[in-house]
């Protein structure tokens, strides 16, 4: 009867694992399939950066940078970003700026067809009348295959705030959420290689 239970034990837990494992999105352990390589252009429309009830929204976002081929998770950059109308509390403008090369990274397949992935190496400084603060880290996404990059970084997450100086706005160690939607001009496509 011990043996009966103990290879009935043994048989589900093999079941169990292989259900576990077939429904688990897939990731690349060779590296990722880009195509086509090469430079590219996102536009968002709708980027906000929130730290609890206070935002910070752009009216039109550009990133530039490329992409290619990869035995990691890394298969591009963005190299630079131009973030227009962006406003705060009160209807406050402030200036965003990108310091250097932000990483492009693809992590897993997903159900849809499309891309897990991240944003990382982010470093962006935020200033405006009588507040200033810059933000690191990295923010979680899904790219369609098709053209369409979301970024969705919720709040406590991998965004960190650092250097505040923000009336109590923005304080060192907030982790603030954001979103934005991306058109990708041309757009590509990450395959596991």
């Amino acid at each position: 009867m011990r043996k009966l239970m103990r290879n009935a034990l043994v048989t589900g837990a093999t079941a169990a694992a292989a259900v576990a494992l077939a429904g688990a999105p897939a990731s690349a352990d060779a590296g990722w399939t880009v195509s086509p390589a090469g430079a590219f252009t996102a536009v968002s429309t709708n980027s906000v950066l929130t730290n609890g009830s206070a935002s910070l929204r752009c009216a039109r976002v550009t990133a530039s940078g490329s992409v290619a081929s990869s035995t990691g998770n890394t298969v591009g950059s963005i190299t630079s970003s131009t973030w227009t109308s962006c406003t705060g509390p009160f209807s406050i403008t402030f200036n965003v700026r990108q310091n250097g090369a932000w990483t492009v990274n693809a992590l897993s397949t997903n159900a849809s067809g499309g891309i897990n992935g991240s944003i990382g190496n982010i470093n962006a400084s935020i200033s405006g009348p009588l507040c200033s603060a810059t933000v690191t880290g990295t923010a979680r996404g899904t790219y369609n295959n098709a053209g369409t990059l979301t970024i969705s970084e919720p709040a406590g997450g991998n965004l960190v705030v650092s250097n505040a100086s923000c009336l109590g706005v923005l304080n060192n160690g907030d982790r603030p959420s954001f979103s934005a939607t991306f058109t990708v001009t041309p757009a590509f496509t990450v395959t596991p290689a």
